[in-house]
């Protein structure tokens, strides 16, 4: 680990090494003389949901580090203030990343670990999982299929051509686009053709998820009444790993959305009423 870029009593940001290059990160340790709970390490989302979340992230893992977590904020390689370029992204190197940073975290803290992911992180989370077993997850509004992400992150190069009649009208041309030319353009992120099928081929349903505690909590919106069945279908398929699926529907604004310094208190209060206690 490089030397802190900012210390304060309860937050620490700094650089630490990794392969390719560095990872920008932010320590928030556990609130002193208070029983520690573990260590929660979190998983952020895609492309510029990253930096329209960030204030939510924030206010969350300063709130679990006032119950008594330490918790690990990391950008991934190619992302936010970590060096690399995002066309450079790929889902292997982010995997390692996480490695790294819990491995930093399980040296600093010896009570249990969760991870704790929004969005594509949550599909992250749960897949660095099945080969590194945790305590218990967190998914805030995650992704539960990757192709659902890649389809939703080029909608925004169809809105941003709209008018164009020579730009292409679907995802499925951007998508050959990408697939013929290795890369593609969207809202200043280049999109690999490598990231992109990494992505597609994530199906939660399909992980061999660890036997532990998975907390999702669903914002942005009241859930759809047809979204219980498919909970109560991947709760049953995870039961069979003996992972436990505990389902949080709310109503929240979309955080991560255009709307720029957006919040979701119910969604802050849902989280800390679940793990205020330290109850998993």
């Amino acid at each position: 680990m490089n030397a802190p870029l900012l210390s304060t009593p309860s937050v620490e940001a700094f650089f630490f090494d990794a392969d390719p290059g560095t990872r920008f990160s932010l320590y928030h340790a556990p609130a002193p003389r208070r029983p520690e709970l573990g260590a929660i390490l979190y998983v952020h989302p895609f492309a510029e949901e990253l930096n329209r979340s960030r204030r939510m992230a924030s206010l969350q893992a300063r709130q679990f580090a006032a119950m008594g977590y330490a918790v690990l904020q990391i950008d991934l390689f190619g992302c936010g203030d970590s060096c690399g370029d995002f066309s450079a992204a790929r889902w292997d190197i982010w995997r390692r990343d996480l490695a790294a940073a819990l491995d930093w975290l399980q040296q600093r803290s010896a009570g249990p670990v969760q991870l704790w992911g929004l969005r594509l992180g949550g599909l992250l989370a749960l897949d660095f999982a099945c080969s590194t077993p945790v305590d218990g997850i967190i998914l805030w509004q995650p992704f539960l299929h990757g192709r659902t992400c890649i389809n939703q992150f080029l909608r925004q190069r169809l809105t941003e051509t709209e008018g164009d009649s020579t730009a292409p009208r679907s995802t499925a041309v951007l998508r050959a686009n990408l697939a013929a030319h290795g890369s593609i353009e969207v809202a200043g992120y280049s999109l690999a053709r490598e990231l992109a099928q990494a992505i597609d081929a994530c199906d939660a349903a399909a992980m061999p998820v660890p036997p532990c505690p998975i907390h999702w909590f669903a914002s942005g919106g009241p859930a759809p009444a047809r979204q219980a069945a498919g909970v109560a279908r991947l709760a049953q398929r995870w039961a069979e790993r003996d992972a436990i699926l505990h389902y949080h529907p709310l109503d929240g604004p979309p955080f991560w959305g255009p709307a720029a310094g957006t919040e979701c208190q119910a969604l802050l209060a849902a989280t800390a009423t679940v793990f205020g206690a330290g109850q998993p």
